[in-house]
């Protein structure tokens, strides 16, 4: 799973009209990205858009071409401190689930299982 990670600095006293733009909610139809997932962090001094989608990161990407987008970026226009910048992953890590019977484990050797020898005596 890669991400495309934008971050955008808010100007003081801007979070709440950012929270109305969130509301709206993305000024794209999702399902018709190449994204499989999508989540929004906000904070008083920024928000953190993260997109994730199969493939390498450099792939993942927002289709400038959209008019739609264009026009999301002139109402926040109003609530950016700076140029948004994008952040990459300098740290990953994720649990894998346990599978039932299975085992990395080194296999026993004789003496070790409950069946008592290996070798027939």
């Amino acid at each position: 799973m890669s991400r495309l990670v934008v971050i955008v600095p808010l100007k003081p006293g801007a979070r709440e009209r950012a929270e109305e733009l969130l509301r709206a909610g993305p000024p794209f139809e999702l399902e018709k990205t190449q994204f499989e997932r999508h989540r929004v962090f906000l904070t008083d001094r920024e928000i953190v858009f993260v997109f994730e989608g199969e493939g390498p990161s450099h792939t993942l990407q927002l289709t400038g071409e959209d008019p739609a987008l264009w026009r999301a970026a002139e109402a926040w226009q109003e609530c950016l401190a700076e140029r948004p910048r994008l952040a990459s992953t300098a740290f990953s890590w994720t649990r894998t689930a346990e599978q039932e019977g299975v085992s990395f484990e080194p296999s026993p050797g004789p003496g070790d299982s409950e069946g008592g020898d290996v070798y027939p005596p």
